[in-house]
């Protein structure tokens, strides 16, 4: 797996997952996320939301055939899938609505609200799941979830001859098992972990980290995003974790000042911990 992406507090937030090719957020529209079919939004802050109409319109410029509103009323086929929290549904379809009156042409794309629980297929044996985050607007973070076959663990250590026997009979020698192969948090405070205890169990943790330093502590709780101190008191909860990708540091804050808190406060954790921000990848 790889991830591409940008993210200051404030400024911008976007990602692609590959695979499946996906897009976490879409910041103020990047060239790199013009690529992807499927863009899962965790809120409507425009940070994180205002790309939208920029990547349907690159999209759109890209597509062989694309079609004005006055040459048809139909948007052409391969539509752009945009996922975000119901509630966010009607203001993210009005500001597309407003750029096609603005450019005069029919974006190809359908646009579903999903609420904690509600799954979306993307890719062949990948799955998303959206679960509750903790923020000040509607909002979601999303699972990637991967199912794959794994050996019974009765035959582990049989010989490859053995276990060809038993497929030739129609014995099952495997199952399916479905793991959360990423999980993004998008904008959250620290009741995320209760609200999704899930979260423990993913690979890879994609999780906001704004707030640095004592003097800026109240502003974590009050706009309901997470602060280092919330990371350290929850150091167990992240202990599973195979990686930590930390985004969404405030400006006022520099990812090295981050990193020496992360070698201070977290010195079990540091080596799985990763830092993006404004060119970061």
């Amino acid at each position: 797996m790889s991830i591409e992406g940008v993210s200051v507090a404030g400024d911008e937030t976007w990602f692609r997952i590959h695979p499946p090719g996906l897009a976490f957020d879409v910041g103020r529209g990047a060239s790199a996320q013009v690529g992807a079919r499927d863009l899962f939004l965790s809120h409507g802050h425009l940070d994180h939301s205002l790309g939208v109409p920029y990547v349907l319109s690159q999209r759109n410029l890209q597509r062989p055939g694309r079609r004005t509103v006055a040459a048809s009323a139909d948007p052409p086929a391969a539509a752009t899938r945009i996922f975000c929290p119901r509630d966010v549904v009607d203001g993210i379809a009005a500001l597309i609505a407003a750029c096609e009156q603005l450019e005069r042409v029919r974006y190809s794309y359908e646009i579903s609200g999903l609420s904690p629980g509600d799954r979306v297929e993307v890719g062949p044996g990948l799955a998303i799941e959206a679960f509750a985050t903790d923020h000040v607007v509607p909002s979601l973070g999303y699972h990637l979830l991967r199912r794959r076959r794994k050996l019974l663990p009765e035959l582990i250590g049989r010989s490859g001859e053995d276990l060809r026997e038993l497929r030739g009979r129609q014995i099952e020698i495997d199952r399916e098992i479905e793991e959360i192969w990423l999980s993004y948090c998008g904008d959250t405070g620290a009741k995320v972990w209760t609200l999704c205890p899930k979260l423990v169990e993913s690979r890879l943790l994609m999780i906001e980290c704004t707030f640095l330093g004592e003097e800026v502590r109240a502003n974590a709780s009050a706009y309901k995003h997470l602060h280092f101190d919330d990371l350290v008191e929850h150091a167990a909860e992240l202990a599973g974790h195979e990686a930590i990708v930390l985004h969404h540091v405030s400006r006022r804050h520099s990812l090295d000042a981050l990193r020496r808190a992360i070698f201070e406060r977290l010195p079990q954790l540091a080596e799985r911990i990763h830092l993006i921000g404004a060119s970061d990848g």
